[in-house]
């Protein structure tokens, strides 16, 4: 079983000093986002058993994740992330040309459904992953795959809660 990930996005404001780093955080919400006890952050719990993925914007930089619970009972490697409660299992990062494609890619594909690619299994991430690397997520790559996988869901039988179309 994979842990739930609790995610603290940092707020601007206040008297404080603020942290080094701006986040934006996408995935399966298990619970509304609150503040945090000192209201320096907004707190979202995400489903561990699904796929959520971390940008971070740092002052020279920019980074991002694609992570998923940590499941204890297999030989995942343990990973923390800064603002990220919880133990996780860390997908793929990607900086510079892999960053702004998939920031275009979970643009893309959450424009018609917030959460549906989101639980998608995993496999179809690290394939979504590879495309990027390779610079062949295009709109038409991804599309196919997130139908190909859908369709492989319903042959195989499993419980597919993925029934929104996306269309071109």
């Amino acid at each position: 079983m994979r842990q739930d990930l609790l995610v603290f996005v940092p707020q601007e404001g206040g008297n404080s000093p603020s942290v080094s780093y701006s986040m934006y955080a996408c995935g399966v919400k298990k619970e509304k986002p609150v503040y945090s006890a000192d209201g320096k952050s907004l707190v979202f719990k995400f489903d561990g058993n699904s796929v959520a993925v971390l940008f971070y914007y740092f002052s020279g930089f920019k980074r991002a994740y694609v992570v998923t619970g940590w499941n204890s009972g297999s030989g995942e490697l343990k990973s923390v992330l800064p603002g990220v409660e919880g133990d996780l299992f860390v997908l793929f990062s990607a900086t510079g040309r892999d960053f702004w494609s998939l920031e275009y890619v979970i643009n893309y594909v959450t424009k018609y459904s917030e959460e549906m690619v989101f639980k998608l299994p995993l496999t179809f991430w690290f394939r979504l992953c590879a495309l990027i690397q390779i610079r062949k997520g295009t709109k038409s790559n991804v599309l196919h795959l997130i139908h190909t996988t859908k369709e492989a869901m319903d042959f195989y039988g499993r419980e597919n809660d993925t029934c929104t179309e996306v269309s071109a």
